[in-house]
């Protein structure tokens, strides 16, 4: 686990923002990536670079499919190792992606 305090979640949630406003997985930085990776099961893409490019250009919709809870992609949401320390900030996310995209 990507151990977070109430500062850095909230950081992680501004930079989720960017990314989900500019549509541009590029500027996911190192703290939505290990959250992302650590916090929530997503799968690493190797680093950062590679998580990025996985999810850039055209790709970027299947990102923001993760964060849908109608998208059998956001079954990371419901997994039993996601931390409950994590649930405001993972629903936050989700409410954010839908309510944006």
């Amino acid at each position: 686990m990507y151990r977070m305090s109430e500062e850095q979640q909230q950081k992680v949630f501004i930079n989720f923002k960017k990314v989900i406003d500019k549509q541009n997985a590029g500027l996911i930085n190192k703290e939505l990536y290990y959250h992302l990776n650590l916090n929530c099961n997503f799968v690493a893409h190797f680093n950062l670079q590679g998580f990025r490019e996985a999810y850039a250009d055209e790709n970027f919709r299947e990102f923001v499919d993760y964060f849908n809870p109608a998208s059998p992609s956001s079954q990371w949401l419901e997994a039993p190792e996601i931390s409950a320390d994590f649930i405001p900030l993972n629903q936050a996310m989700v409410d954010y992606a839908s309510q944006s995209h």
